[in-house]
């Protein structure tokens, strides 16, 4: 019999009311199968018990491990957050090596994996010694946890969570340097409840939303927790494959998608993509990296205007949000835009001493907000280089507007320092810039060895299929529009780009295909 869970002090309040208000009515879909809310609500309550009768205790941390979209990894992020636990996110794309650091740094008494990622689980479980090994179904090694919930309870365990939990433990999603792990208390999940509130006012109950990036990173994991906390009905997809998600768009009515630059240029690039628009899909949510301005007047030509930009990092959820009716054509300044900041959170832009700058100059983006992490786990020293009196300094360069929108240019890491007077090259604008040329698919600006100027302008290019490119005539084009310290020094033609998990483009990857060698090999796929 189904139990309402007493008060936690918790988005987990929320959550579970909403769940079990929810009644019979879908709130996952995953293939064939349709799971109720009431079902999702008693499944949480399953595997908080089953975990607890495994000898979890509050306060242990639990990793999740998955490299494919599966409904119970969704409800055991809730149970893991209901009996006061820390939620570790191991994510699938690192090396082994890297893999095995992260998870030890992490520091979990509980591993639970999904049978796709065995080796790896194995190869882990090797390492260091784990008290508890479940899995989602049969495996080489590990209990079965979905055989083991079904004698569980689906009753409110013995202990919960409280709103002071360090709850979740995330790998950082950017192309420079050794993993951070960002954690965060429960306040990173209360801006859901307002979000979620924000979801209803512009749907109904029959929305259904796809979700294609995994339910193990932020953007995926996110997207979940507020949707459902919504009322909506959520499809998270195993794998991304864009003629099966535009096919899905039709075959299941979807309203809603939730997906990641690449996999938006994917959609668009696919000769499955209908002329027509679909009349259910009333929104497109985009995140992960900045988006080229000409994919997205692309985007608008043929979904409509229904896309929403979301601009966040790990170590807080969303800073800004660009709504549909702000993605404006007619002015396309607009499409570069990351949005206004969400209510509740502050932006300034400073220097390198700094010192606030005034608007329509560029600095480093510096935030502040109730869902800024809480540190770098086991990491004083990145912590204190980070988080400055409240306020998390992001690595994003870019400037406010007159009337208070965000413009990124680049990454702080990412800026080319070369010419005679060692002028800023913003690798970002150089990225947009060579996407409006006729065909030119992608385009990705590193800096590369010189022994001149230090760093040169390194591009790669990725053609449309069938068009030859003339090297000169793009970098005639480059300094025609945007100066001379733009001009490429080295332009590379390649098959794919390299892409991050997170959706981003991998320029760790590519500096070093830059400084090692002339000739980019496939080596670095697009994923």
């Amino acid at each position: 019999m189904t139990q309402q869970a007493a008060l936690t002090g918790t988005y987990l309040d929320h959550m579970l009311a909403a769940l079990a208000g929810g009644g019979d009515r879908v709130a996952v879909i995953d293939g064939e199968r349709r799971i109720s809310f009431i079902d999702a609500h008693d499944a949480v309550l399953r595997l908080a018990n089953t975990l607890l009768g495994q000898g979890i205790r509050r306060g242990d941390g639990v990793a999740i491990f998955t490299a494919a979209n599966r409904p119970e990894a969704v409800f055991l992020q809730l149970a893991v957050h209901l009996i006061g636990c820390r939620l570790i996110f191991v994510p699938p794309e690192p090396g082994k090596d890297e893999l095995i650091a992260y998870v030890r740094q992490a520091d979990p008494q509980a591993l639970v994996f999904d049978p796709g990622v065995s080796s790896l689980a194995l190869a882990l479980a090797g390492q260091f010694p784990l008290p508890v090994v479940l899995s989602f179904g049969p495996a080489p090694i590990g209990t079965d946890l979905l055989e083991l919930m079904t004698s569980a309870p689906a009753v409110l365990p013995d202990v919960t969570g409280t709103q002071d939990d360090i709850v979740t433990v995330f790998y950082t999603g950017g192309t420079t340097g050794w993993p951070k792990l960002v954690t965060h208390r429960h306040r990173y999940y209360d801006n859901l409840v307002f979000v979620a509130s924000r979801r209803r006012m512009d749907s109904t109950e029959s929305a259904r939303v796809l979700i294609c990036t995994l339910v193990t990173h932020p953007s995926g994991h996110v997207s979940a927790m507020a949707f459902l906390l919504a009322g909506a009905t959520i499809m998270p997809v195993k794998a991304f494959d864009a003629a099966e998600v535009l096919a899905l768009i039709g075959q299941e009515a979807v309203t809603g998608l939730v997906l990641v630059p690449p996999m938006l240029y994917d959609l668009l690039d696919d000769p499955a993509l209908p002329q027509r628009r679909f009349p259910a899909l009333t929104r497109i949510h985009y995140s992960g990296a900045p988006t080229a301005p000409a994919r997205l007047r692309q985007a608008i030509e043929r979904f409509g205007p229904i896309m929403r930009q979301t601009y966040g990092l790990t170590e807080v959820p969303v800073i800004t949000i660009l709504e549909p009716h702000e993605h404006d054509a007619a002015r396309p300044q607009t499409l570069r835009s990351s949005g206004r900041p969400m209510p509740g959170t502050e932006i300034e832009i400073r220097d390198e001493h700094g010192v606030q700058v005034p608007a329509g100059q560029v600095g480093e983006v510096r935030v502040r907000s109730a869902s800024v992490m809480t540190e770098y786990w086991d990491d004083q020293a990145r912590t204190r280089e980070a988080l400055h009196d409240g306020w998390l300094q992001t690595g994003d360069l870019g400037y406010l507007d007159e009337s208070g929108a965000l413009y990124l240019v680049d990454r702080s890491k990412d800026v080319i320092i070369t010419g005679p007077v060692s002028d800023n090259v913003y690798s970002r604008l150089l990225d947009d810039f060579l996407v409006t040329l006729a065909g030119v698919r992608h385009a990705a600006a590193v800096g590369a060895p010189d022994d001149r100027y230090g760093e040169a302008v390194h591009v790669f290019v990725v053609p449309e299929p069938g068009a030859r490119l003339d090297p000169g005539e793009l970098k005639k084009q480059v300094v025609e529009e945007l100066g001379e310290s733009y001009e490429p020094r080295h332009i590379t033609f390649v098959e794919a780009l390299p892409w991050t998990a997170m959706g981003k483009i991998d320029k760790k990857a590519l500096r070093v295909v830059a400084g090692c060698q002339p000739e980019f090999h496939q080596g670095a796929q697009q994923r």
